[in-house]
């Protein structure tokens, strides 16, 4: 029964993925004359192809205080490619991710088309660019979400935020908005930690595999109340690392002791513990 569930939901994902790509084709010779009409058009696009699939995985979200409205900037904590999905389904947002992921056969031409923005964690002079098309992408009336840890977790603790791609927000004291995702599942699944969470040196298709098994699963969802601004981008990176913590502690939901000290992390610098992490394809 798990394996026919599992298979069944895999192939619908795949299905609904294929549906709305090609509907979001079908439609944009249409509205492309003007960008509010091609954004409204992405927007519908991929929000409803998140919504879909939060449906079709089985995955309930519980919500507390409203999403922003874009343009905005947000950090949140990083658990699982499943973030991408809740966030996505809640708000109009474009991702950050590594530049691998735009090579990527069929994925990375979903992404292109998607608004995603790409960064070469590698080179420090990939950065001025990728804050750029940030600025570029607010300016269009779409949100852009940062995972600023740099990793996903098993959600024993927030990492370190990394500081580099929040100068722009410091420099122009633009305010940024926070949030805090968690997960839970019903009572004799695997732990959270092992089925929703992505990390360590867990394979991609075996977790999705093992994820999509789950009768069902919750997503714990919290935005930050009012967003925070500083002039430099340290400070910034503390109290939004701060203030996701807080979230985190305070959520009935959160699991594991959270970290003491909010420590901020330039680009490349040491991140934690790497047996409590897997570096991300859709990250910062």
């Amino acid at each position: 029964m798990r394996y026919a569930r599992a298979t069944f939901r895999f192939f619908a994902l795949c299905g609904i993925t294929a549906g709305y790509y090609l509907r979001w084709l079908t439609g944009a010779p249409f509205v492309f004359a003007t960008n509010s009409r091609a954004r409204d058009w992405r927007n519908r696009n991929f929000c409803g192809w998140a919504r879909t699939s939060v449906r079709v995985m089985g995955m309930s979200i519980n919500v507390r205080n409203q999403p922003p409205t874009g343009p905005f900037l947000m950090v949140s904590n990083h658990l699982s490619y499943v973030d991408i999905i809740v966030l996505g389904s809640q708000a109009n947002c474009a991702f950050v991710a590594k530049s691998e992921v735009a090579r990527w056969p069929i994925i990375g031409l979903i992404c292109r088309t998607m608004d995603t923005i790409f960064i070469d964690r590698n080179l420090r002079k990939d950065i001025p660019g990728v804050m750029q098309r940030i600025e570029e992408t607010m300016r269009r009336g779409l949100g852009v979400v940062l995972f600023a840890e740099g990793t996903s977790t098993n959600g024993q603790c927030v990492l370190p935020f990394k500081t580099s791609l929040l100068e722009f927000a410091a420099r122009n004291l633009s305010a940024v908005h926070y949030a805090s995702v968690g997960y839970v599942v019903p009572s004799g699944e695997p732990s959270a930690d092992r089925s929703v969470c992505w990390w360590g040196d867990m394979t991609f298709p075996g977790h999705l595999f093992r994820l999509l098994q789950l009768p069902s699963f919750e997503a714990s969802l919290i935005y930050g109340s009012k967003p925070i601004v500083a002039g430099d981008r340290r400070v910034l990176a503390a109290k939004l690392w701060s203030a996701v913590s807080s979230q985190l502690r305070s959520s009935p939901k959160a699991r594991g002791p959270q970290r003491r000290s909010a420590d901020v992390v330039e680009e490349g610098g040491q991140l934690g513990d790497p047996g409590l992490t897997k570096e991300l394809e859709l990250s910062p």
